[in-house]
């Protein structure tokens, strides 16, 4: 009996030390390794074709120059609250990113009480500011967004938006708040449907982005919400110019990591990023797409969105209404 007693214990002090040695050697293996080790999961969480999709996709070669694959991952729905909520629980290494449209991120968690906390997140690099406008059929009463700010100050002005709670009802809910506007926020599920519905003389007027200016043939576009001229439509004054200071919203588009990834590897991304968005033929591609690329760097990014909480609290009220 005694011998087999000790025969038992010399097995489990054995099995023991081969489970540590393992632990062990899986832990060097993962810390030695090449990072990345495989393709990337790259999530996008807005639908194929649009500006995030075309961005993301015309990057992805620039970006395997640089030692990065990747595989695009579409997690539709919510307003890109289940595609962060499935970053935010990655498993931490670096292996999945999703391109970020933010105040969106910032919106999900204050507004819809989101399952992710957006300052647990990683930036890894920005490359573009879209700016936010407003267009109206090339016949319609309004010339000027002094038009339609005056009218909408005695009737009702419908206008349409890139959807409820998102970035540009933040714009509109200020606009409004602002100068007392009597604008009526109708909601589109993006700037497709959006432009459709002023085209077809639905609503009065639309918003758009800077990619817009593809609808130059059929619309005017009255102003930009913009600390300076948008790039994509240089000849659109910006709100301040037409005498109306605003606080702009602008949708900045980044790369974003879930938690806790190691900081060597986050820098290396970044330094991909960087490289790869200063190369000319990827900041060509990108404005074939009516994206003109201006880098945004980790600290940037992290600062924008932190002086966001403020904005998006002010307005919460009007965007839930």
């Amino acid at each position: 009996m005694t011998k087999l007693l000790l025969s038992r214990r010399r097995l489990l002090k054995g099995a023991t030390a081969l489970g540590a040695m393992a632990a062990l050697t899986r832990n060097v293996s993962f810390a030695a390794s090449t990072y990345p080790e495989h393709d990337l999961r790259w999530v996008i969480y807005q639908a194929p074709g649009g500006l995030i999709d075309g961005s993301t996709r015309a990057l992805q070669p620039f970006l395997k120059q640089h030692g990065f694959s990747s595989t695009v991952d579409y997690v539709r729905g919510a307003s890109g609250r289940i595609a962060r909520t499935q970053l935010y629980r990655a498993h931490p290494d670096g292996l999945t990113i999703m391109t970020e449209a933010s105040p969106e991120e910032v919106l999900g968690e204050v507004i819809y009480g989101a399952e992710y906390k957006v300052a647990e997140f990683q930036p890894v690099y920005g490359w573009f500011r879209n700016a936010f406008n407003i267009c109206v059929l090339k016949n319609s009463p309004f010339k000027t967004f002094a038009d339609l700010v005056n009218a909408a100050k005695s009737r009702k002005v419908t206008i349409g938006t890139l959807g409820k709670g998102g970035p540009s009802h933040l714009q509109m809910a200020i606009l409004n708040k602002q100068f007392g506007l009597k604008l009526q926020l109708v909601h589109f599920d993006g700037a497709a449907p959006a432009y459709a519905a002023v085209a077809g003389g639905h609503v009065d007027a639309a918003m758009g982005g800077s990619t817009s200016v593809q609808w130059s043939s059929t619309v005017n576009f009255l102003v930009v919400f913009r600390n300076g001229r948008d790039p994509a439509l240089p000849d659109v004054p910006t709100a301040k110019e037409c005498g109306y200071d605003i606080v702009p919203v602008n949708e900045v588009i980044y790369a974003n990591a879930g938690p806790n990834v190691p900081a060597d590897r986050i820098k290396k991304l970044s330094d991909a990023f960087a490289a790869a968005l200063a190369d000319p033929a990827a900041i060509e591609a990108q404005k074939k797409l009516g994206i003109f690329i201006a880098p945004i760097t980790p600290a940037e990014l992290r600062q924008s969105i932190k002086s966001l909480y403020a904005l998006v609290d002010e307005y919460k009220s009007d965007l839930l209404g």
